[in-house]
């Protein structure tokens, strides 16, 4: 389903438990696993296909609009707050899908999606269930967008020989 945001999947987790439903309830009554529906649930979209979507949709009268909010109309807004931005954890696991192989120069470097590992600033990776990393592993330096510390120089990703 095109367009499909993670706070839309969000607010299914939300409705569910509201609800009082377990993710195995839900989904024997939408037929899926409950696998892909917690992964679907943590703000990957893709692992559903569109008629379960719009079960879920109309189970919990959500929206699947793209320009409308994802949210339950009685919902109250969130409070501005004076918390800094979620810092996104990546996926240490060079196996994990999150991390994109590429080469530079004949080396195998792996770019972290932190998006995806972390959609919801856990403390596991949300596609493989590894702990997730805030620091550089080498020198322990705030990470960016990058595969490589601005700091140290080393990959944030590695595969253990």
């Amino acid at each position: 389903m095109k367009n499909l945001s993670p706070e839309f999947c969000k607010s299914v987790k939300s409705a569910r438990r509201e609800a009082g439903l377990t993710q195995g309830q839900l989904a024997a009554e939408v037929g899926c696993k409950q696998s892909a529906l917690s992964m679907f649930e943590q703000g990957d979209g893709t692992k559903l296909n569109d008629e379960v979507i719009e079960k879920l949709a109309k189970k919990f009268n959500l929206s699947l609009s793209p320009s409308a909010s994802p949210a339950k109309v009685n919902t109250l807004p969130l409070p501005h707050s004076s918390t800094p931005p979620l810092l996104r954890g990546f996926c240490p696991n060079p196996h994990c899908p999150t991390n994109k192989e590429y080469f530079v120069e004949e080396i195998r470097l792996f770019l972290p999606d932190r998006e995806t590992a972390d959609p919801v600033g856990g403390k596991y990776c949300a596609m493989c269930g590894e702990l997730l990393e805030r620091k550089c592993p080498n020198c322990g330096a705030a990470i960016h967008a990058g595969a490589i510390c601005s700091l140290c120089g080393q990959p944030y990703v590695v595969i253990a020989e």
